[in-house]
């Protein structure tokens, strides 16, 4: 590219050295009708290049140094051209309405999620999801969730009745007939506790000393001194225990109304006994006692800490871009796609507010624009814009030595015509 422009600058100057060389070398010779006559191009050429060498040259600077007015334009207007350039970029080629009509005419939208949709299928898309899960799991705010969890979790407690929520579990152990096998629990107990020969031999023991301290007289004593010394304590703990068994095989029985009355009278004294304002207390108090005993704060922090490093484990796994995140990221783009109105919405949104931040940074443009032209000094500005035009400004000094040239040819043979 260089080269080029420093060919096209040397042509320049060649062909006004030519036009030059050819108006002296023609001029000794001005008896010689032909040659009157080709000078008279090279004169015209001269004058036409030399004309577009000044005028190429005092668009930068003083041509060869002499201060001649309206002469190194852009370094002398440089403010002047700046405002044009900036009003004439800002205002024309990327005024608002233009800029606004024409992202209007991109649905911007489907096109973000087609290129999401295809991006996402590459090796760098699964990099990107795992980078991106990664930096959001890191960016939660642990540490604050904890108090937060801590005080809802606290805030819900204090919102739990007990009392309420005893009663609606009694009712339910009452509904799946808990009270019936808690005594047959019981019942149980009791029937393998009085089968033991110790049991037995002590309530033998028992009855037996209970017989003796008994105080009667005549007739009465008479018959428990006799009774005491036929029924020996094995026959009476045996006894005993015969009537025990008969009356727990009786509670056994659904239909026992002894059974029935004693469930009963359960049900009644719990009910009861849960609504005494000492059990509700009572309760309360266990439950601060048992929110306490939890230590919400340590082990909540430890809970989120746990949560973390174990989703942030995952997300590094080898299933979780391709078959847990890309799945879910496929269907909600899948179902936002087949969600026209949905579409529709977004599109507006974003398109209102795009307009919103051309209308807010519209004049930032310009300073742009003025802001990099500042940047650089005269002689620095001027190199920029040769490099980039200097070329075609070149071929105007060639263009204007051959245009010379052949309007002094088309004259001198008006010339030669008209004498």
């Amino acid at each position: 590219m260089f080269y080029m422009k420093r060919n096209t600058r040397y042509m320049a100057t060649v062909s006004l050295g030519v036009m030059a060389a050819g108006f002296l070398v023609t001029l000794p010779f001005d008896s010689i009708p032909w040659v009157r006559f080709v000078r008279s191009g090279f004169e015209a050429g001269l004058v036409g290049g030399l004309a577009d060498w000044f005028a190429v040259t005092a668009l930068f600077r003083h041509p060869l140094g002499l201060p001649i007015p309206h002469t190194a334009i852009l370094p002398n207007n440089r403010d002047k051209v700046t405002k044009a350039l900036v009003s004439t970029v800002q205002n024309e080629l990327l005024s608002k309405e233009s800029i606004r009509d024409k992202i209007k005419q991109f649905a911007i939208v489907t096109k973000l999620l087609d290129g999401a949709e295809s991006h996402l299928r590459t090796e760098s898309g699964a990099k990107a999801i795992v980078d991106i899960s990664d930096y959001v799991v890191r960016s939660l705010p642990w540490e604050q969730l904890a108090p937060v969890l801590e005080r809802e979790i606290r805030r819900r407690l204090d919102d739990v009745d007990l009392s309420n929520l005893a009663s609606g579990l009694a009712q339910y152990g009452f509904a799946q007939n808990w009270d019936g096998k808690a005594l047959d629990f019981v019942l149980d107990f009791a029937e393998d506790y009085i089968n033991r020969e110790s049991t037995v031999r002590q309530m033998g023991a028992m009855a037996s000393a209970a017989i003796g301290n008994i105080q009667a007289g005549g007739l009465m004593s008479f018959a428990l001194n006799a009774f005491a010394g036929f029924m020996s304590e094995e026959r009476l703990g045996e006894t005993i225990r015969g009537l025990l068994q008969a009356q727990i095989w009786e509670l056994r029985s659904e239909h026992s109304r002894t059974r029935i009355g004693i469930t009963e009278t359960l049900r009644d004294k719990l009910g009861a006994l849960l609504e005494r304002p000492e059990t509700k207390a009572a309760l309360d108090a266990w439950k601060g006692d048992m929110t306490e005993r939890m230590r919400l704060p340590e082990t909540l922090g430890a809970f989120l800490e746990q949560t973390r490093d174990r989703l942030l484990a995952y997300i590094h796994t080898e299933d979780y871009p391709t078959r847990i995140a890309l799945p879910i990221i496929q269907q909600a783009i899948g179902r936002l796609r087949s969600d026209e109105q949905k579409i529709e919405q977004i599109e507006t949104f974003v398109q209102i507010k795009l307009a919103e931040w051309i209308e807010h940074n519209h004049h930032k443009i310009g300073g742009l624009i003025e802001e990099n032209i500042n940047k650089y000094d005269n002689e620095t500005l001027i190199a920029l814009i040769e490099d980039k035009i200097g070329s075609d400004l070149q071929w105007i000094r060639v263009n204007g030595a051959i245009c010379g040239f052949m309007i002094g040819i088309v004259l001198a043979g008006i010339r030669l015509v008209a004498g």
